[in-house]
């Protein structure tokens, strides 16, 4: 308990407000806050004369994202957000043949395939969840890519990644990561995807604006993307302006001049739950959600998301009545969830505690 009670003190949002949205968006801790005002401040004071310092620790934070989830820093692209991330990827397999999405989807799954007028098969979800016995069946010869998210956003079923992995087959394999990344410990290669994408705001708390795309490297061989920049170029710093020799690695997809704030709030996320030991946030956020649920049983307050144990991840949802009008009146108590899948979501991160989640169910209890 010493150890959340200090990791605690990081989180200056926890003095006014009970904050329990991570999967809408995160706060950001006070060792990643530190490390984007660095970057600022060495911006105001010395602006290019840090050039050469932002690129070598540019290079160190994409070593430290790959090695959070067991990928290269070949493999390592940042990007803007999970729907940057996956528009990079439906430009390079969208043609290739049918896609498999499901109805659950969050629209950055969907829409950039959708837009490319790619030939789609939505797979239809069974008591609001996503059937890993009906995506088996769903995969005929026709399908070519398989595209799903490893938690749902407005359920919080957890997929089985790594079992559709195993049975994926020569089809590419996408991965929207958002919702599991930076709760339960991520292993690509285990996973056998061939991409995965998420953001930097959410669950791993590292400001807006940031992403990053992990691209399997035989992929990054067999594709040339369609878009490019001078930074996308063997010796961009020569700046031939008609130089279009290709980066072989996933940093070509940075077009222009990085994004370093992004960057290295991410990295210093991803270092700082390392140092926490992602098995342990694992842990933390499931013992959290565990006495939520149990909580809402004790109020006869039914549960909507899965309560199997393999499907469980940091978001539960919940039935209320009127969850848009119960929502605004937390929000006035400084109570922050979501209204989503049809009744309230709560999302808990590591440095929440129990008492919090008491606070909630105690306003719940005023608001009805």
């Amino acid at each position: 308990m010493s150890l959340w009670k200090d990791i605690r003190k990081d989180f200056s949002i926890t003095r006014e407000s009970v904050y329990l949205d991570h999967a809408a968006g995160g706060p950001i801790p006070r060792p990643v806050l530190e490390a984007i005002q660095q970057f600022q401040k060495e911006n105001a004071e010395g602006a290019d004369f840090f050039w050469l310092d932002w690129m070598r620790r540019r290079d160190e934070a994409r070593q430290t994202v790959a090695d959070f989830i067991g990928a290269e820093p070949e493999e390592i692209a940042f990007t803007s957000s999970t729907s940057h991330g996956m528009n990079l990827v439906a430009e390079l397999v969208a043609q290739e043949g049918q896609v498999l999405l499901n109805e659950s989807e969050f629209p950055s799954s969907t829409v950039p395939w959708l837009w490319r007028k790619a030939q789609t098969a939505f797979q239809p979800t069974e008591e609001s969840r996503v059937s890993f016995e009906t995506l088996r069946r769903s995969l005929t010869p026709e399908i070519k890519t398989i595209v799903t998210s490893f938690v749902q956003y407005g359920t919080g079923q957890r997929q089985d990644i790594g079992a559709i992995g195993r049975i994926k087959g020569d089809r590419y394999f996408a991965v929207n990561a958002t919702q599991g990344f930076g709760v339960i410990p991520i292993d690509v290669k285990k996973w056998n995807a061939d991409f995965v994408c998420t953001n930097s705001y959410k669950w791993m708390m590292a400001g807006y604006g940031g992403g990053v795309l992990y691209i399997r490297k035989p992929l990054l061989e067999l594709f040339q993307p369609q878009g490019a920049g001078w930074r996308s170029m063997v010796g961009c710093d020569l700046m031939r302006n008609k130089n279009l020799e290709m980066k072989k690695a996933g940093e070509r997809y940075e077009w222009g001049c990085p994004n370093f704030s992004a960057m290295f709030g991410f990295a210093a996320a991803a270092r700082y739950f390392s140092q926490i030991g992602m098995n342990q946030i694992e842990k933390r956020v499931l013992s959290l959600t565990d006495y939520l649920i149990a909580r809402l049983h004790d109020k006869k307050i039914q549960v909507l998301s899965s309560l199997d144990p393999t499907e469980r991840s940091g978001i539960v949802v919940f039935e209320k009545k009127d969850p848009v009008k119960v929502w605004q009146r937390l929000l006035a108590k400084k109570i922050y969830v979501s209204p989503r899948g049809g009744g309230l979501r709560v999302a808990p991160h590591f440095y929440n505690t129990e008492e919090e989640i008491d606070n909630l169910i105690s306003a719940l209890d005023a608001a009805a």
